[in-house]
């Protein structure tokens, strides 16, 4: 944001305060002997939309060789003969991938190293900082930071600066300070889930790492994730806390067990609709009667598509070890009531929201705040008029689209939770739909790429 703010509002100065000391690296490591890199698990699935704006941001920083283009996606169920393929056919015509996944490690490291070339283009980069205190006064916002390992010459203590700006911009994680400090209130809930993600290395495929798989299970989904080595992929599993934890400590074997168990495993049978008993009673042959209707409904629609190779369901490539460390971090669905405070602090990212990870919108929502808030600034830019000045049309943009992303991937999140017999039944004649009628299929696709 701080490059597009510096490009499009050459007469504004920048300040990043980053409370770390800049890029530290991420990647995972590689044993003794090998020459491949491992990709890093800490991953993104980004939009085409998402890629286009750093890309467009930062021409020729982001190296198409560790970025990963994927064109298809298969969902599928643990208890449902049905399935659902996106493909980039399904955006539109300019569109030549579904999405693109890359590590969290290779974004920050080119980000901070352009803006650490740029320094001195009315960019400035504070390091090693902590916000002590903020104040609002006549839409002016003043902080109080400590540089962390810079000391007071007179009383030793961590030195502490005041800065002053017309604009603060909020992008300091679901745990933000500076949202807390305002008294901003972050609504939602835990979902009582842990997503547990590392890298694997799996065997050669035919379809190669052109494709995403996405397999909704009894506690939450598993996705395998293509990086740009066509060797690995990255696993992301959304499970209860307890199920994460067996996770992490299994042993090599059994855990790539448990995975090929898990990811091999096609759409399955849906339990009858009516329980009967041993009799030739009518209603026990009626309810016979409806359940092999809706075997032929299910198993029908399922398979009509089956002749095209592009949307027939593939089993993913099957997983020959484990190679980097497993981490978890817990899930949430949370978003502010306001996107801004005052004419002066504005919200963006984690600060703002939070999602399940099952659509892989975390990162595509952030940097979709960034395209619209850029737009409201560049606006007061060009009035010459104090840059929070437009920050009502963001907050109105935020509040109508925000809200609306958060709670569609919760309803999913809640859908695919259910497993009742009755909702299984219904989700799949869904689920077989939606893939068959084209405009359908492609409004999700647009809607799931924020496109």
């Amino acid at each position: 944001m701080a490059k597009l703010l510096q490009e499009q509002c050459p007469s504004y100065s920048v300040a990043i305060l980053e409370r770390g000391s800049g890029f530290v690296s991420s990647s995972a490591s590689v044993a003794e002997g090998e020459k491949e890199e491992i990709p890093s698990p800490r991953s993104y699935a980004l939009s085409p939309k998402s890629l286009k704006l750093l890309q467009d941001a930062f021409p020729g920083e982001l190296n198409n060789k560790r970025l990963a283009n994927y064109n298809s996606m298969q969902v599928w169920e643990g208890s449902s003969p049905a399935m659902l393929v996106f493909s980039h056919l399904d955006l539109e015509e300019e569109s030549k991938y579904l999405g693109t996944c890359v590590e969290d490690s290779f974004l920050v490291q080119n980000l901070w190293s352009y803006l650490q070339e740029k320094e001195d283009r009315n960019i400035s980069l504070l390091t090693n900082t902590s916000l002590k205190d903020l104040d609002v006064k006549n839409d002016r916002v003043t902080l109080s930071i400590t540089n962390d390992g810079q000391k007071d010459s007179v009383n030793n203590d961590n030195r502490c600066d005041t800065l002053s700006t017309d604009l603060l911009i909020a992008a300091d994680g679901a745990g933000s300070p500076i949202r807390s400090q305002l008294g901003i209130p972050f609504h939602g809930f835990e979902y009582g889930r842990t997503a547990i993600t590392f890298t694997v290395e799996v065997n050669e495929h035919f379809l190669g790492n052109s494709r995403a798989y996405q397999r909704f299970l009894e506690n939450g989904p598993i996705a395998l994730l293509p990086t740009y080595s066509k060797n690995h992929f990255v696993v992301v599993w959304s499970t209860t806390p307890q199920h994460a934890k067996e996770i992490k400590s299994m042993d090599q074997t059994d855990l790539v067990q448990v995975l090929n168990d898990t990811l091999q495993r096609g759409p399955e049978r849906i339990d009858p609709l009516f329980e009967r008993e041993n009799t030739s009673s009518l209603m026990n042959n009626l309810a016979y009667g409806i359940d092999r209707v809706l075997d032929t409904v299910h198993y029908g629609m399922g398979m009509r598509h089956w002749s095209d190779d592009d949307a027939k369901f593939v089993a993913p490539p099957s997983i020959s070890k484990v190679v980097t460390q497993r981490f978890a971090f817990p899930l949430s669905c949370k978003v502010v009531p306001t996107f801004r405070y005052q004419q002066c602090v504005a919200l963006i990212g984690d600060a703002a929201h939070t999602v399940h990870p099952l659509a892989g919108q975390g990162l595509n929502l952030g940097l979709d705040d960034v395209d619209n808030l850029i737009s409201v600034i560049r606006k007061s830019h060009d009035a010459g008029m104090d840059p929070g000045i437009f920050l009502d049309e963001y907050q109105r943009n935020r509040q109508r689209r925000i809200p609306a992303m958060v709670g569609g991937i919760h309803a999913i999140h809640s859908l695919f939770e259910n497993k009742s017999t009755p909702l299984l039944h219904g989700k799949s004649i869904g689920l077989s739909l939606i893939n068959q009628v084209t405009p359908l299929r492609r409004q999700l696709a647009k809607i799931a790429t924020g496109m």
